[in-house]
């Protein structure tokens, strides 16, 4: 049995973080956007004679790992035990579009549509509540990629709250040449910027109000993350570049390094597209879904 199923990234349309918590965590508050960048996941499903459960990830992406420390596979595992599935040979090939490590959740969505893949293939047994819970062991983006659309995210990301969804806003995302700046190193700079307890810097009640209402221009306006505070210069070049090329507002997401631009009107975005082509080779014309 095979079965298919598309993983769209995610942008950060707002990003605070507030404090840092005796786990170890930070308590965030942000509003994440699933856009029109997608990972294909195909799982193949056979009857295997063995006395345990064979996994078997292969991809498109040499980057990527193959491994039980591939979030693919540790999102099975999670899965098989809680479904309590035995005697099966899975086969997850990967068809990676989403950057890498590019704060676009490109880990957090195939580790989602796993659950998803999974849970039609062994005829649902587990219940929307249940993959909600298993996919929050995962990571903090993942619950929300179990989702999609538009949401509200608060604590260190697990709490949701749906909002009214963005749909055909047109976009071009770009992924910087220079390294990424790890989420974890990302977090420690901006507690030695602002110690543990991070003043609140956005307002999310304003980009809430601005969705409800669909306004681009106010959307565009209301653009925050706090982590461009602790970005690599690159950032800042990226969102001028942008704004430069007709953007109404420019963002990184999550930890970075993409930076994505917003535009009034496809073409527009199709012109600015062209100009900044040649100087990325990761770049990506897009929309919000």
């Amino acid at each position: 049995m095979k079965f298919s199923i598309l993983s769209p990234a995610k942008i950060n349309l707002y990003l605070d973080v507030l404090d840092k918590r005796s786990d170890g965590y930070h308590n965030i508050e942000t509003v994440m956007q699933t856009i029109s960048i997608y990972d294909k996941i195909t799982l193949t499903v056979s009857e295997y004679d063995s006395a345990c459960n064979e996994i078997k990830i292969v991809s498109n992406n040499e980057d990527i790992a193959w491994d039980e420390s591939n979030l693919v596979y540790k999102s099975a595992i999670r899965f098989i035990a809680k479904a309590d599935i035995k005697f099966k040979k899975l086969l997850f090939e990967i068809e990676k579009n989403i950057p890498i490590c590019a704060g676009m959740a490109g880990g957090s969505a195939d580790a989602a549509a796993t659950l998803k893949l999974l849970n039609q293939a062994f005829s649902y047994p587990l219940s929307e509540y249940d993959l909600i819970s298993l996919s929050a062991s995962l990571g903090a983006d993942v619950p929300f990629c179990i989702h999609g659309g538009t949401y509200l995210c608060q604590g260190i990301g697990e709490k949701l709250t749906k909002l009214p969804t963005l749909k055909d806003i047109n976009l071009i995302c770009v992924m910087g040449n220079e390294p990424k700046l790890s989420t974890v190193h990302a977090y420690s700079e901006l507690d030695k910027k602002y110690g543990i307890y991070c003043k609140k810097s956005g307002d999310y009640d304003k980009m809430i109000d601005a969705i409800s209402k669909n306004s681009i221009s106010d959307i565009s306006s209301l653009l925050y993350n706090k982590f461009e505070d602790v970005a690599n210069p690159e950032v800042h070049k990226i969102k001028a570049m942008l704004l430069d090329n007709g953007a109404i507002g420019a963002l990184m997401s999550g930890s970075g390094p993409s930076v994505f631009g917003i535009f009034n009107s496809e073409d527009e975005a199709k012109k600015a597209f062209s100009s900044m082509k040649p100087h990325f080779d990761k770049i990506f014309l897009c929309k919000t879904v």
